[in-house]
């Protein structure tokens, strides 16, 4: 693939690489996650952050930084009328399809099921479920591979919407952070809320915020400070949730 070309949406090279992707994220815990479990979770989050320029850059040496654009199969393109006058396309509801079932899939997962049990006890007090004969190295590199996988989905469910890029996660990531934060660490519950909650007061807030200020104060007001307030929405609310609830809306048990 070269970059700045067009491939089919979930072509056979997408779905081969995300059977090979586990496999490389196995390699990149056992050698740089592992020795970090011991530590403080900061030295994690720098070292997972370090990884993610490192690799960044590996791309673009490699491919270059030119995107990819793909283009949808035509059961996924088109719109849906919700409403008489509103429409909405289909690939994005096929994207909130995905994100249900695969929250619904981990809320199973983490609660209903022996492997979920395990997954707890670990990071509750991992040398205990050790002791008592649990691979506990590889329960961590298991569960660390199969976030990469979901990783990956995320990526290729964005990639019609946005370009293929490297460094396409970045524009995310802080984002990412005031979910979990919001949410509450640990939390699948959390997540879920959270990022509901971050993706409503932000659309929200860029959707409204303007012409609110505009009639209340002046055109110009609301042209020149819309924007900026609307892009400190979520971190105001991150900063009201930790004001009420410092360790989230949700805890993990």
């Amino acid at each position: 693939m070269r970059g700045g070309s067009s491939r089919t949406w979930m072509s056979r090279d997408a779905w081969l690489e995300k059977v090979r992707r586990p496999s490389h994220d196995f390699a990149v815990e056992v050698t740089t996650i592992r020795p970090l479990y011991s530590r403080d979770h900061l030295d994690q989050v720098l070292a997972t952050f370090g990884l993610i320029l490192f690799f960044n850059e590996l791309v673009a040496i490699v491919w270059g930084r030119a995107s990819l654009y793909t283009s949808l199969p035509g059961w996924l393109q088109g719109h849906v009328r919700l409403l008489p006058g509103s429409s909405y396309p289909v690939y994005r509801l096929a994207i909130i399809a995905v994100g249900l079932a695969v929250a619904a899939a981990l809320w199973y997962v983490i609660a209903r099921t022996r492997l979920g049990m395990l997954i707890r006890a670990g990071a509750s007090n991992r040398t205990m479920v050790a002791a008592l004969g649990v691979n506990i190295r590889l329960l961590y590199t298991v569960v660390f591979g199969f976030g990469a996988v979901l990783a990956a989905l995320a990526g290729l469910m964005a990639g019609p919407i946005y370009s293929v890029q490297p460094g396409m996660g970045e524009l995310i990531l802080i984002q990412v952070f005031v979910v979990i934060v919001i949410g509450g660490i640990g939390s699948i519950r959390g997540a879920l809320v959270g990022a509901l909650i971050v993706g409503i007061v932000d659309t929200l807030g860029r959707a409204f915020l303007k012409p609110v200020l505009g009639a209340l104060l002046s055109p110009t007001a609301g042209e020149a400070a819309g924007p900026a307030l609307a892009s400190m929405l979520i971190y105001l609310l991150m900063a009201v949730v930790l004001a009420v609830k410092p360790a989230g809306l949700f805890t993990s048990r």
